[in-house]
């Protein structure tokens, strides 16, 4: 299982280490949730959604049902894929030339922000996750990132999501409560789009209000604990 130190302001580290579900725990402690399970609760309309989708896909397939699903992993592929890609890059520099999302990514945005660090695991008392970047400005105001691979039809359509606002506002909470070297003041999600540009660009970057992502997220926290402690009672009875 991956395990990081991640450097604190002190001086001091503390040691995160990540499991296959995408939980977290330090050194050895309880295992807590990933962002992403408690989060559930403010897709309430992702299943109408991803049914409108899967029916489109199929419909454009000449009826192949599983045309969705191949589409799905292609989606998911792509997102690692430039996960790791940015990584590398901004870890030691390299340029993946034959990923054209990686080369959109350095164009517009990579090659124009100091980057800090890559892939670093937070944790809070409650949950835990992976912030995808960190950049600092020339008066040292650090800034976190997420990545988010986006089909252009979908986000010019429905624009930024506020689930993404949501996750990286918990991760900025858990970088001031960990008492961690890289503190934000702000946080941005870049989006990258599969397939076009929209309105003329490949990288959308929006700037995310912290206090009210925290707000979100937190609601949605409250929502899966409520949920969890009545499923238990279920079980129990």
């Amino acid at each position: 299982m991956p395990i990081q130190r991640h450097p604190l302001r002190d001086g001091d580290s503390l040691q995160i280490e990540r499991n296959g579900r995408h939980q977290y725990r330090v050194e050895g402690g309880e295992w807590l949730p990933g962002t992403t399970s408690l989060l559930a609760a403010l897709d309430s309309g992702g299943f109408g959604a991803g049914m409108g989708w899967a029916l489109k896909m199929a419909r454009e397939h000449g009826g192949d049902l599983d045309a969705p699903r191949r589409a799905s992993k292609q989606a998911l592929d792509e997102g690692t894929q430039l996960h790791a890609d940015i990584e590398a890059y901004i870890v030691d520099g390299t340029v993946a030339e034959a990923n054209p999302l990686f080369v959109h990514w350095l164009q517009e945005l990579g090659a124009c922000e100091s980057w800090v660090a890559a892939e670093q695991y937070v944790i809070q008392s409650s949950y835990g996750g992976t912030i995808d970047a960190i950049s600092v400005e020339l008066d040292g105001l650090m800034t976190a990132w997420d990545w988010k691979t986006k089909n252009s039809e979908s986000f010019a359509k429905y624009g930024p999501s506020l689930i993404d606002a949501a996750q990286i506002a918990a991760y900025v909470d858990a970088l001031d409560a960990m008492g961690s070297r890289w503190c934000c003041g702000t946080a941005k999600v870049g989006y990258v789009m599969r397939d076009a540009p929209v309105e003329g660009r490949w990288v959308h970057v929006v700037e995310v209000d912290l206090n009210d992502g925290l707000a979100l997220f937190n609601a949605s926290h409250r929502i899966h604990t409520l949920k969890q402690t009545i499923q238990d009672k279920g079980v129990r009875g």
